[in-house]
């Protein structure tokens, strides 16, 4: 695969969850969040039974998988009490933390563009999502863990995904989320007699595109693109955030939004080095 493929993956990836936030904020009004992450997860593993993964992919994708589940929980917690935009945003703080992440624990290099596109694309989220500041509420700092959980992922993965196959990794972390979700969730299983047509179409597509086509294609793009570029590429996720919140809830960003969503395409068009070359080891 050639960093440009990787690079249209990942940007295919942030387009996706884009479209998440107003669908799980829309969802958790009637489905209890333990509930939804457990038939989300379920769904996504019984797709991907028919994977037989190696040995060595378990400790690895067991890793992923509880990254995985800290990062889903929080980020749904979450959403209960802030706005999608401030979730969007704080989330977006991975794009700091991820290189910072791989410099203290990896000792990674991380180019100097890459720092000063970083520090432009949390501008550019700011003025995208924080155009009326509410104050801070207990959600923020579940998203901040979600923030915390996607760095720390997102190194790890740019380090172990050229020696395991992309579709095994993706099956151990989701079977792992999967059965945290369904322990989680037994409490709140009386409460849920029966689901809408409208949520369980949401839990469907929560399943099928947003956490198992994703999660793969994720893997697959880490393989050729550096996860400090990962994270930026990522920070498109608010700018397709606010044209799904466009068409679907008639939301609208303001000039002073689209400026931030410039801002933040810029950043990662400066900061990607589109001729940089990783040896896949892995077919």
């Amino acid at each position: 695969m050639s960093p440009i493929v990787g690079i249209l993956l990942l940007v295919l990836i942030t387009v996706i969850w884009g479209s998440t936030f107003a669908i799980i904020k829309e969802t958790i009004q009637t489905v209890p969040v333990p509930v939804l992450l457990a038939v989300r997860f379920g769904f996504a593993g019984l797709i991907l039974l028919w994977v037989r993964p190696e040995r060595k992919t378990f400790g690895p994708g067991l890793i992923l998988g509880l990254l995985s589940f800290v990062g889903y929980a929080t980020q749904t917690v979450g959403l209960l009490t802030t706005s999608a935009s401030k979730a969007a945003f704080i989330t977006g703080l991975s794009v700091i933390l991820t290189p910072i992440v791989g410099a203290i624990w990896l000792r990674q290099r991380v180019p100097l563009r890459a720092w000063l596109a970083a520090f432009a694309a949390l501008a550019g989220l700011g003025l995208m999502t924080l155009s009326s500041y509410e104050g801070l509420v207990a959600g923020d700092f579940w998203i901040l863990c979600t923030a915390i959980a996607y760095a720390v992922y997102i190194v790890y993965l740019g380090e172990i995904a050229l020696r395991h196959r992309a579709v095994a990794l993706t099956a151990v972390q989701i079977w792992l989320v999967a059965g945290l979700s369904w322990l989680w969730a037994i409490p709140d299983l009386p409460t849920v007699t029966s689901l809408s047509i409208d949520a369980l179409l949401a839990l469907i597509y929560l399943a099928l595109l947003a956490t198992a086509l994703v999660l793969w294609l994720q893997a697959l793009a880490q393989r050729v693109v550096p996860a400090y570029a990962t994270a930026l590429i990522f920070a498109l996720e608010p700018v397709f955030a606010a044209i799904f919140a466009y068409f679907l809830l008639g939301e609208t960003l303001g000039l002073q939004g689209w400026v931030g969503g410039v801002l933040v395409v810029l950043a990662m068009v400066i900061a990607v080095d589109y001729n940089s070359e990783r040896t896949s080891c892995v077919s």
